[in-house]
């Protein structure tokens, strides 16, 4: 007994208990007429048959013993009886391993979720799997050796001429004996189906054509969503960009076109990195709940910059993992430019366009630091007898006046209305009490040359307080206190002049 096959020997003496507990080989011996028949009728398991007669017994049997997978003349040579033994071993393990290989052939294509079959040479289907049979609205008893028109319920000619059937493809990878992907559209009883074909030929050891095997992937529902998607884009208010897994552009919508002047078939198959690098400028930092902002700015010499708001969304697949990116672009630009006149507006004043008193503590908290800080404080003369005897609408011409005179005069430098007539100049860095008083003059003697040819602002004049700090240590509060008290310095000593902060100011 060869050492890989071991064999257990059961005996009955009556052959009805044999058909019920059938190994993978019988010796039927001394049959009679119709029991080789019966036999083999009887058994769902299959076994080697081996009919053991005396040369009268198979005479007598005749064309019955074809029912047999061997028939053994008696009597036995023992030498002959030893081998052909061993040899029944041997093709009782093929027929089992082969058996075992088409169990596992049939587990494995019912595991796959997609559509599989074998057909041979004739297109005839051989062999096919239950999503095929699901698919095509056909039992497996019912497909199994039918040809293509029956199964997918088409006539003769409509095969022939090839449109919405696999001829073309059947014929090239039998002819070509290659492998060959296509996509398919077949009519079934669904409707129209779309299917991804992988195709190739099954060619035997010797080199012979068996057939074709099949897997058929059915993209119908994934085409319609990708319509549907198509629907969704093209609705979206906001430019959208699609990419895959390794970063290459597959989709965009029209929006995307109008913002980028870019068409979808010069974006699609460009990677998202190196395209956003040369398109998108001024990048803002992400916050932390994913966006950020950039700026698209165009050659059109009317068309200033547009601000996007960009937040990419991760696409996953059923396991979860990513497959792709959308990426969301919506044009902030109007939103900004409205955020920067409230903004503009809160830290303005309303009649004269300088800051407010808000938005100089701001400038201070924001830039001072360690540098010098020096402080002119405007306060213009006779205002109220302006107001009283003209109304408040000459006296808000005059206010008007006189900021764009500070503006005039103190271009680089932060300019507030602090109050109804008061004005504060705010100086930052290295400057000296020289610069500061030629600076003041020249203001006073700008606002005496514009309002002196006025009847209305014939009296109107300014005094300057000024006071400085080489440091930090001063708080502003403190500082704009000094340079108050030397503007009544000035106003005291006569009005139309400046006057700086010291314990014992001194008119100048």
């Amino acid at each position: 007994m060869p050492e890989h096959l071991n064999c257990q020997i059961e005996t009955y003496t009556d052959a009805r208990e044999g058909i019920h507990s059938a190994g993978d080989i019988v010796f039927l011996d001394n049959p009679s007429a119709g029991q080789i028949s019966a036999f083999k009728d009887g058994s769902y398991i299959q076994f080697i048959l081996v009919a053991c007669a005396d040369l009268d017994q198979i005479e007598t049997l005749g064309n019955e013993l074809l029912g047999a997978d061997e028939v053994w003349e008696k009597p036995y040579n023992d030498r002959l009886l030893t081998l052909r033994f061993l040899k029944l071993l041997e093709m009782a393990q093929s027929r089992k391993n082969s058996r075992i290989q088409e169990i596992c052939l049939d587990t494995l294509l019912e595991c796959m979720p997609d559509m599989v079959w074998f057909k041979d040479v004739k297109g005839s289907h051989v062999k096919v799997n239950s999503v095929f049979c699901q698919t095509v609205g056909k039992p497996k008893e019912v497909v199994t050796g039918k040809d293509h028109c029956f199964i997918w319920d088409i006539s003769k000619e409509e095969f022939e001429k090839g449109q919405f059937v696999c001829k073309e493809t059947d014929e090239f990878v039998m002819t070509k004996r290659q492998k060959c992907f296509s996509t398919e559209k077949v009519s079934s009883q669904h409707g129209m189906r779309q299917f991804n074909t992988y195709k190739a030929p099954v060619i035997d050891d010797q080199g012979n054509l068996l057939g074709t095997v099949g897997i058929g992937h059915d993209i119908t529902a994934l085409e319609n969503m990708s319509a549907e998607l198509e629907l969704i884009l093209r609705s979206m208010p906001f430019a959208i960009l699609v990419w895959n897994e390794e970063g290459t552009i597959i989709n965009s919508n029209e929006k995307f076109e109008e913002y980028f002047g870019i068409s979808k078939s010069e974006i699609i198959g460009q990677k998202s990195t190196a395209w956003s690098k040369e398109i998108l400028k001024d990048f803002k930092e992400m916050n932390d709940v994913g966006y950020t902002e950039a700026k698209v700015y165009y050659d059109a010499p009317d068309m200033g910059p547009r601000i996007l708001e960009i937040n990419e969304v991760p696409i996953h697949d059923v396991f979860h993992n990513e497959a792709g990116r959308l990426c969301i672009y919506r044009d902030i630009t109007k939103e900004r430019e409205l955020e920067e006149k409230i903004i503009k507006s809160s830290n303005s004043d309303f009649l004269t366009g300088l800051n407010n008193r808000r938005s100089f503590y701001q400038y201070i908290r924001e830039n001072r630091r360690y540098q010098e800080l020096g402080l002119l404080y405007v306060d213009l003369d006779r205002f109220k007898y302006i107001n009283d005897t003209y109304g408040h609408k000459v006296g808000d011409e005059a206010l008007v006046i006189t900021a764009e005179l500070l503006k005039e005069c103190f271009p680089k430098d932060f300019i507030a209305r602090i109050g109804g007539d008061e004005f504060l100049i705010t100086k930052l860095g290295a400057f000296t009490e020289t610069k500061l008083a030629e600076e003041a003059s020249h203001f006073l003697e700008r606002m005496g040359q514009t309002f002196s040819n006025s009847v209305c602002f014939q009296m109107l004049s300014a005094s300057i307080g000024i006071s400085s700090t080489k440091g930090a240590d001063l708080d502003i509060d403190e500082l704009i206190r000094q340079s108050d008290a030397a503007l009544y310095e000035a106003k005291q000593a006569g009005r139309a002049r400046y006057c700086f902060y010291s314990k014992h100011s001194c008119d100048k």
